[in-house]
């Protein structure tokens, strides 16, 4: 058991609303009829704990949700561990891509809005 909650009739968003992107989802989320937890990240990061959980679900690497190429200081030939992908994150919620969508049992990256639909 995870230490996110997890309900099937509500979902549960992580995004960040410093983007058109971010500031589109909420609507297209509220047409599903299910109550809705915007997790947005630049008001409330979540924790280590969550990011790896949600990474692990996802079946992908923390860095795999983060466009670095938005942090000056980091180059491309940079090596960081998942722990400092999350530090870099939390300084850095801007580099945060599309949003995680949580649903009962289910998890999903998007990056365009009408993947909701």
């Amino acid at each position: 058991m995870g230490v996110i909650s997890r309900d099937k009739k509500q979902i549960n968003c992580v995004y960040t609303s410093d983007s058109d992107f971010g500031k589109q989802l909420e609507g297209y989320l509220k047409s599903s009829g299910k109550d809705i937890l915007m997790i947005d990240i630049t008001n409330t990061m979540p924790t280590p704990t969550q990011w790896q959980e949600l990474a692990t679900e996802l079946n992908v690497n923390i860095q795999d949700l983060l466009d670095l190429s938005k942090v000056e200081e980091i180059k491309e030939t940079s090596s960081f561990d998942e722990n400092d992908y999350v530090t870099i994150l939390e300084k850095n919620p801007k580099i945060f891509k599309g949003a995680i969508i949580i649903n009962g049992d289910q998890t999903k990256h998007i990056t365009n809005v009408t993947e909701i639909i």
